[in-house]
């Protein structure tokens, strides 16, 4: 098929770093290349022509428009294509882009312009529409001096009709780096200053001023630029609906939330399908806690889809992000069901979206819902990359959940090593619980094969724990120097809170009796090896070059009391260790107050509760006996989610959950909507025990696990 007969104009300088990708981005797709270089200083005009394209010095008169018309001038085919060096094409078809150069009816067409935003290396974006390809015609020319547009010129001809094409164009400017390399937001400034010297009264200059003060942070400033503007801009300009977006939310961010909704409200009026708006706005409301006034938006928002071949609009709105929105909010009205649902959605559209995958997998765990995580899982496991995994994988560990761990497994993102390792705790500590001296032994033999794999040294000293007690586990640490020193810490803690034999077993009941001596039984099968201290990454840090270690990202902002030098990052890694090698009264020990600490169990990874859940029956009635122990002769209980923790763990053991008049202070003080939920359940089983004959039911059950999770994020008002 032939080249196009179309015209590539750009202005250049100094854009060496990015000419070559959008000079291979138009290959096969133009007929000429026109360059303008307006002054560069690096080899940017030797990569124009490697490409054949035709170069001219012209001088930069501090007006974009004036540069861009003189190129216009220049082309000799019947379209033209208007690109800055730092765009490129995205899978355009020549046989596509044909059709619409035949029509008769379009004078232009508006392109999709992908601006991706903030870190080179993620890919968050905004989109816009703007008339990049339009007719060879004298008449066709940009206006402004400064954020020039050619659309106004095609639109004052007869039957001047400008079309959409989907035709994308990504856009790298905008990303932190180039602004800063090119100092945009300073030049920007002074030519729309200078431009407005000359036109005060300037609709699009004085938008445009207002964008910069936006986009620089300048709420206050931005929205005294636009607010005044949204009555004199005509609601078909092309810049309206972005106008009503930056306006209310340059209120919103400004402390004035009754002067955005004004904002909010009219501009939906205008557009009522614009996801962005619809999504800002359901913001504001959630901000004031009207959660149940901005669900409605969000399912709006979700109904119209995606509409950036319409809107200026951000990346996700109306699918991906929409969702992950609606599935929190949903969580704040305690609608779990339909929360799942709209984090499943989620993933469908970005399925590695780590954010959506976390949220899923945290509600399918503490629901209890692990069969249905697997086989969702199952589903679309050739799409997980290992940033997802490296999520993933601790939470099945944590959870205890096997089938889905083994799900994870087959993976084919998950490098070879690791899925050696996560076998070693599957079959020999999950399916095989009583089996602990082989995986130690398993374990142990990787570990000599590939000593650069430090995080297994923190599995053979859970499982010494198990095995053989503090003191065996003590033995090997001093060996293990590539232990991280957080876990170094806390095994000194275990090591001085051990009472003596005679005083554990005089002060234990029957099950701890029974582990510990069969712990010391097994000492002998599980010795952990000799090897080379490593430099240990910080564990609170999943490094994707390596396994992940257990998930401390999950942890809450609360700080432990100031008289322990352990952290609550050492808590957790330990606590995660100890729970996936099954070392149930190291963990015990663990949780015990030591001093003025206070460790506090619902402050753990969520999928480690419910990993809680998943252990032996006589763990946790001695967990629920801790509990009731401490609330009772050292008042340390006093924490919402704690309680409901558990309340949680008490009745998977077939018990009531007891309440002090502390704790029920706490709960009705708490604020927390999924607080009081927990306490009027409780208050119902209780109302059922006394009201023996029926009057009073009790049926069903709560989702304890999820309560503990809308407490600690907060917002749960449910208003």
């Amino acid at each position: 098929m032939d080249t196009p007969g179309i015209s590539l104009c750009m202005i250049v300088r100094n854009e060496a770093q990015h000419l070559e990708q959008c000079l291979l981005s138009v290959q096969g797709m133009v007929s000429e290349i026109i360059i303008a270089d307006t002054g560069s200083e690096d080899n940017s005009m030797a990569i124009a022509g490697r490409f054949g394209a035709r170069v001219i010095r012209l001088p930069w008169e501090h007006d974009f428009s004036k540069a861009r018309n003189h190129t216009l001038q220049l082309a000799s085919y019947g379209w033209i294509l208007v690109l800055d060096a730092d765009e490129a094409l995205a899978d355009w078809k020549p046989e596509e882009l044909k059709l619409l150069l035949e029509s008769e009816h379009a004078y232009g067409y508006f392109l999709p312009f992908i601006h991706y935003v903030g870190d080179a290396s993620g890919r968050e974006y905004v989109t816009d529409n703007v008339c990049r390809l339009f007719r060879n015609d004298v008449r066709i020319c940009f206006r402004g001096s400064i954020h020039e547009e050619v659309a106004s010129s095609i639109w004052s001809l007869p039957g001047g009709h400008i079309a959409y094409a989907r035709l994308p164009v990504h856009h790298y400017g905008y990303l932190d780096d180039e602004l800063q390399r090119k100092n945009k937001a300073s030049r920007n400034l002074q030519l729309i200053h200078a431009a407005l010297r000359l036109e005060p009264d300037s609709v699009p200059l004085r938008y445009a001023l207002g964008t910069e003060y936006y986009q620089q942070g300048q709420y206050q400033a931005a929205a005294d630029l636009l607010l005044p503007l949204l009555e004199e801009a005509q609601p078909d300009s092309g810049y309206t609906a972005d106008l009503y977006l930056k306006t209310a939310f340059a209120l919103q961010a400004g402390g004035r939330p009754a002067d955005a909704e004004s904002v909010y409200q009219a501009g939906i009026g205008l557009y009522a399908d614009f996801t962005d708006l619809l999504e800002s706005y359901a913001g504001l409301l959630l901000e004031q806690g009207q959660v149940w006034r901005a669900y409605p938006l969000l399912q709006q928002a979700l109904d119209s889809g995606d509409t950036a071949h319409k809107y200026p609009s951000s990346s996700g709105s109306g699918t991906y992000r929409t969702r992950l929105s609606a599935g929190r909010v949903c969580e704040r009205l305690f609608l779990y069901k339909e929360a799942m649902e709209h984090y499943r959605q989620a993933i469908g559209y970005a399925p590695d979206d780590v954010t959506a995958w976390e949220q899923l997998a945290t509600l399918c765990l503490l629901s209890g819902q692990t069969e249905q995580l697997t086989v969702f899982t199952r589903q679309l496991l050739p799409a997980l990359p290992r940033r997802v995994l490296i999520r993933l994988v601790p939470a099945a560990l944590n959870a205890r959940a096997a089938p889905w761990l083994a799900a994870l497994l087959a993976a084919p993102h998950l490098p070879e090593d690791i899925r050696q390792v996560l076998q070693v705790l599957l079959w020999t500590l999950f399916r095989d619980p009583e089996q602990p001296g082989a995986a130690s032994a398993e374990l142990a033999r990787m570990q000599r094969g590939a000593p650069d794999n430090p995080w297994v040294s923190g599995y053979l000293w859970a499982l010494s724990c198990r095995s053989g007690g503090i003191a065996a586990a003590g033995q090997g640490l001093g060996r293990l120097a590539e232990l991280p020193p957080g876990l170094a810490a806390v095994h000194r803690r275990l090591a001085g809170q051990q009472p003596c034999p005679a005083e554990h077993r005089a002060g234990s009941n029957s099950m701890q009796e029974h582990q510990v001596a069969s712990l010391h039984a097994e000492t002998s099968h599980s010795r952990l090896p000799q090897c080379q201290a490593e430099e240990q990454e910080d564990p609170s840090v999943p490094a994707e070059c390596s396994f992940p270690a257990p998930d401390i990202g999950s942890l809450a902002d609360s700080e432990h009391r100031a008289d322990t030098p352990l952290s609550s990052t050492d808590f957790s890694y330990a606590a995660q260790l100890l729970l996936q090698a099954g070392a149930w009264d190291t963990l015990l020990l663990l949780g015990k107050p030591f001093g003025a600490a206070h460790f506090l169990w619902s402050r753990l990874p969520l999928p480690l509760l419910q990993g809680i859940l998943h252990a032996p029956a006589s763990f946790r009635l001695q967990w629920c006996a801790e509990y009731t122990g401490q609330s009772q002769h050292h008042r340390l209980s006093g924490d919402a989610a704690e309680w409901l923790l558990y309340a949680a763990i008490a009745q998977s053991c077939g018990q009531a959950p007891q309440l002090t008049s502390d704790d029920e202070q706490t709960l009705l003080q708490s604020g927390s909507a999924a607080a009081i939920t927990g306490l009027s359940y409780y208050m119902l089983l209780l109302a059922a025990e006394v009201h023996t004959e029926g009057s009073i039911a009790a049926t069903g059950s709560i989702p304890w696990l999820l309560l503990v999770k809308s407490v600690l994020q907060g917002g749960d008002d449910g208003r």
